[in-house]
């Protein structure tokens, strides 16, 4: 255990460093994007007559710092010439803290990056590939520095670190869930935020956006849900198959919701056809007009949450449903409401409900 004394605007903590912290426990690896020479570019640093002093703020809302910017750093990209403020020492090494418009998607808030010491010309190279993450993308505890106000480079920056699966705040470690989704857009506004509340880390996307192959390492989960298949190109396809056939051979749970419970079955079919297996399943279960059919992995023992199995298939998937007309929101105002209903196998009467039970399972999973 290490004890550290820092000193933040005047406000003196203290910091622990644990070996032994769980977080470390349960690390893998930092995802990155695959390395791509299109966002290397040659730069011009042009430094500052004396530094101008900024007040930024930091990864603790109550909490603004002053740091000095020391000149710009200025590129030609396809986007237009970008100019960015440098903090750090010409002599010794520049620092570039920046936002983009990943983040909040595939990566935190804001990075960082190291950009070296400029040539006697003022010539570097910005390499976003080696952009990586500042400690509050691992804990709610960390005081990193934001970004100087304007420093926003205007292209999508899919390069360098993404964000990590991990988290550690006072609830402990994050369950971080994968979710590709397509319903309506005031349903999404709606049950996002319950995710949160019930305590799953989820990261939601859309199928038919490219996700440069987002690896489902460090995830609790994958879930996929949505009204209808049409919508949805052939390569968003191919990927929904993809991504439950990498969740089905890690043997993690694998959900799929309403239509999309398709991805699931076929990538089930297809993996236990190619290890050999012969299970014989002429036809597939069709489910009862007028519910919702949720497909799932037997990873998940959906019964400990007040699931009905209605079928389980000779290679394992496990089927319940849910009728359409029931409310969005739920009548309970506390969690320990849905707690007790839970246990009690009492019916589910809404989709809040129906979701409180789904984080249930995968939390039990955990």
């Amino acid at each position: 255990m290490l004890y550290e004394l820092i000193d933040r605007a005047g406000r003196i903590g203290i910091r622990v460093r644990d070996s032994k912290s769980p977080l470390l426990g349960k690390f893998f690896e930092v995802p990155v994007f695959d390395p791509n020479p299109n966002f290397v570019f040659l730069a011009k640093f042009t430094p500052f007559d004396k530094p101008e002093v900024h007040t930024i703020n930091t990864a603790q809302d109550d909490l603004q710092v002053q740091t000095p910017a020391v000149g710009t750093v200025t590129f030609t990209s396809e986007a237009g010439e970008v100019t960015l403020l440098a903090t750090g020492n010409p002599a010794s090494g520049l620092q570039l803290d920046f936002h983009d418009s990943t983040n909040g998607v595939s990566t935190p808030a804001w990075r960082t990056l190291d950009l070296g010491i400029p040539n006697h010309d003022g010539s570097l190279v910005v390499d976003f590939n080696r952009a990586v993450n500042y400690p509050f993308a691992f804990t709610a505890f960390a005081t990193c520095p934001a970004p100087i106000e304007g420093n926003v480079v205007p292209f999508d920056v899919t390069a360098g670190e993404r964000t990590p699966p991990f988290y550690f705040s006072e609830a402990g470690i994050n369950v971080p869930f994968l979710f590709y989704v397509w319903w309506d857009e005031e349903s999404a506004k709606v049950t996002r935020p319950w995710y949160d509340r019930f305590g799953l880390d989820i990261t939601l996307l859309n199928p038919n956006h490219e996700h440069s192959a987002l690896s489902l390492v460090g995830f609790d989960g994958v879930a996929m849900s949505g009204g209808e298949v049409a919508p949805l190109t052939r390569k968003a396809r191919s990927r929904l198959v993809k991504v439950a056939t990498e969740a089905l051979t890690s043997r993690i749970p694998v959900i799929g919701i309403g239509a999309y419970a398709e991805f699931v079955i076929r990538a089930q079919r297809e993996l236990r056809e190619s290890e050999g297996y012969v299970d014989g399943i002429e036809e597939e279960y069709a489910g009862t007009e007028g519910k919702l059919l949720i497909v799932m992995n037997n990873e998940l023992a959906p019964q400990n949450a007040g699931f009905d199995v209605v079928h389980t298939d000779a290679s394992g998937l496990l089927y319940i449903e849910m009728p359409y007309d029931i409310p969005l929101e739920s009548n309970f105002a506390e969690i320990e409401d849905f707690e007790a209903a839970m246990e009690s196998d009492a019916p589910i009467n809404s989709w809040e409900e129906f979701d409180f039970r789904v984080v249930s399972l995968i939390r039990q999973h955990r």
